[in-house]
């Protein structure tokens, strides 16, 4: 896949990456509200593996299955951050995931590769919503899931299970419907 837009291309994961995604996915904020991206391994090549498994699925326009893609800059094509989607489990609903390097945060990447990412989730499928799940305390994400025209429905409180990567016991969810027009 690759999608350009304004200011940042969305491309499928490359091993030249690996040490962007190594660093990128150790940053505080994003190891507090993604921590299973630190956990692939303790060093850039030990990512080669992810990075190979996204590569076996860079043709696939099936939305439901689990890809992450990255943001890169034009003129550099350097990894700034990741957006993807797939299938989560729990909800059996397909979710969009974000994270964007804390260099680059606040200039409008992220909002930018979510929004081309969820318009080419709709071209490609029938699909007539696509969620967000975001912990209660994260409130920088639910500020982009708004900018974004992602709706909240509500806040939901998993009872007899911790919902995976959430820092509190809540999150709100959230809901994207595919335009009319």
């Amino acid at each position: 896949m690759r999608i350009e837009t304004n200011h940042v291309i969305i491309r499928d994961f490359e091993r030249k990456d690996a040490e962007n995604l190594y660093r990128t996915v150790r940053e505080k904020n994003i190891l507090r509200f993604m921590p299973d991206g630190a956990e692939i391994g303790d060093s850039p090549q030990a990512y080669f593996g992810y990075i190979d498994w996204h590569q076996n699925k860079k043709d696939s326009t099936n939305i439901y299955e689990n890809k992450r893609y990255v943001i890169a800059l034009p003129d550099t094509d350097e990894m700034i951050g990741m957006v993807g989607m797939g299938l989560e489990d729990t909800l059996n609903e397909v979710e969009v995931a974000y994270f964007m390097s804390e260099n680059y945060q606040r200039k409008g990447y992220t909002e930018e590769a979510v929004n081309a990412l969820v318009n080419w989730c709709f071209r490609m499928s029938d699909i007539k919503y696509l969620i967000l799940t975001i912990d209660c305390v994260n409130t920088p994400s639910c500020h982009l899931a708004e900018k974004c025209g992602f709706e909240l429905f509500e806040k939901r409180m998993p009872i007899g299970h911790k919902q995976q990567n959430m820092e509190s016991d809540s999150y709100f969810y959230y809901r994207k419907y595919r335009s009319l027009s």
